[in-house]
């Protein structure tokens, strides 16, 4: 058996602790007292060989310590000699850089001559080439080569960028804008035949063209006025129906009128709100197939064009889109329907009196916006690969039309509130006489504690209506439009 010679060499050694582990280790056969017999031959033993191989290993250090001194004395020499090989090469290197200072300087002033040669001799080239370019480019434009020209161009535009402002080339500049343009409306009828018939080999040449000469924007407002003009088509739609409807309802009520049929059927219109969902669908699939298409005839515009074409389209059908919201929350109301407004005619005052704005007129607005904020969700997720940027202009786009009613919503509750608290009577029921007074204002502070909580439904109500159509933005102005109420009528 081997003796663990390991514990030993712990700083934390117990020997008594150790000898009474050996102890509870042996064999339970073995006596304690053989067992501690062996263990100190064991010991003993193994004292005796470490104290042979100290022995051995310090005689064989000692032999080598004379060779180690002649090592050290040799490697002290040589790093003195190396101390004064370096010294030597530090005096040669000053001794070089004071005589080669001058001959630096007087390269670098060589150097600096030779660049403004060159830049003289590469200025002169490129006047040279201004002049030839300027000479030819006709030629080019006759010859119907668009792809060329625009690289004539783009090579007069560098040449002038190299020659800088000389009076002498003052005409060409203006020549270069002219051709510019010119190159610009010859792109155009091609690229609009292109995109309205969707070849994408043609549409990404003449795009390069446009890039080329710095007209890109050219190529968004074309790809912009092509492609709105079906959504233009979807949204004209509604008045070609409606039209249509009432023709259909004229020329039924003369028929009923001259048949004497009092049953004769007509044909009903087509609400605005019946019809935005369908619009906005349509238009979603459209954009939807657009992207698609973009991601390959512009791969690398796509995620801003069309979402351009959106934010453009909002615009051109703002004031018409505004029209119609208004009309829509005026046929709520029989009254408002009959006379063809909505609530912000209703605002203006355009009305006659006597007629109101109705909780029916904003919830009909919220109704619409709702339907937008559907539309909206839908663009936010098909557009989602555009910057953050693009995507908030293009949902503030798609939210526009609601704009103008967001901005007078405090005045719409201001006038549904009125209306509603001037329903409540609170006034006292009892005759006047002698000590009816008292009893009179007894009867007007009972009523008027009774009608608290219906008017507090009317506040609550208020406050929703404001959280779903703005979100709780005009919270504050319909605080200021209930401070600002007169409740002087009701008494």
């Amino acid at each position: 058996m081997m003796l663990d010679l390991g514990p030993f060499s712990d700083e934390k050694f117990d020997a008594k602790r150790w000898v009474n582990s050996s102890c509870q280790a042996r064999h339970p056969q073995d006596s304690l007292e053989k067992h501690l017999v062996d263990l100190e031959m064991k010991l003993q033993i193994a004292s005796e060989e470490i104290g042979a191989s100290l022995e051995e290993q310090s005689g064989g250090a000692l032999l080598r310590v004379p060779r180690a001194t002649r090592d050290v004395l040799r490697l002290r020499d040589d790093a003195v000699s190396l101390r004064g090989s370096v010294a030597g090469i530090l005096q040669k290197l000053k001794k070089a850089e004071g005589s080669s200072a001058e001959c630096i300087a007087a390269l670098s002033r060589v150097d600096s001559v030779k660049q403004r040669m060159e830049a003289a001799y590469k200025t002169l080239q490129d006047a040279d080439g201004l002049t030839q370019l300027s000479s030819t480019v006709e030629s080019v434009f006759n010859s119907g080569d668009l792809p060329r020209a625009a690289e004539t161009l783009a090579s007069m535009r560098n040449c002038l960028s190299a020659v800088g402002e000389v009076a002498e080339f003052a005409n060409v500049r203006k020549q270069l804008e002219v051709l510019e343009d010119r190159l610009e409306k010859m792109v155009q009828p091609r690229l609009t035949d292109a995109l309205t018939y969707h070849k994408v080999d043609v549409v990404q040449d003449l795009r390069g063209i446009l890039i080329r000469i710095g007209r890109f924007k050219s190529m968004e407002l074309q790809y912009s006025e092509v492609r709105l003009k079906p959504i233009k088509q979807l949204w004209e739609d509604f008045d070609t129906k409606q039209r249509t409807n009432k023709l259909a309802n004229e020329r039924s009520e003369s028929q009923r009128l001259s048949s004497g049929d009092e049953f004769q059927l007509t044909s009903s219109q087509t609400s605005f709100a019946s019809w935005l969902p369908s619009f906005y669908d349509e238009m979603l699939l459209y954009l939807e197939q657009e992207w698609k298409w973009c991601m390959v005839a512009f791969p690398d515009d796509y995620m801003t064009l069309v979402p351009k074409l959106l934010v453009e389209t909002m615009r051109v059908l703002g004031a018409s889109f505004v029209s119609r919201v208004n009309l829509a929350t005026g046929d709520a109301v029989p009254e408002t329907k009959a006379l063809a407004k909505g609530v912000m005619d209703l605002l203006s005052g355009d009305l006659p009196k006597g007629i109101n704005i109705q909780t029916k007129h904003l919830e009909a607005l919220i109704e619409l916006h709702n339907v937008t904020g559907s539309f909206a969700r839908n663009i936010q997720h098909l557009f989602a690969e555009s910057e953050l940027r693009v995507l908030i202009d293009t949902l503030k786009a798609v939210y526009s039309p609601f704009e103008s009613f967001k901005q007078k919503y405090g005045k719409m509750e201001r006038a549904i509130l009125s209306s509603e608290i001037a329903v409540v009577d609170l006034r006292g029921a009892v005759t006047r006489g002698v000590g009816a007074q008292g009893i009179e204002l007894s009867e007007t502070v009972r009523r008027m504690e009774e009608s608290i909580p219906q008017v507090v439904v009317l506040l609550e109500a208020a406050v929703e209506r404001c959280i779903g159509f703005t979100g709780g933005s005009e919270a504050g102005e319909v605080v200021i439009s209930v401070g600002g109420l007169n409740f002087a009528n009701i008494f």
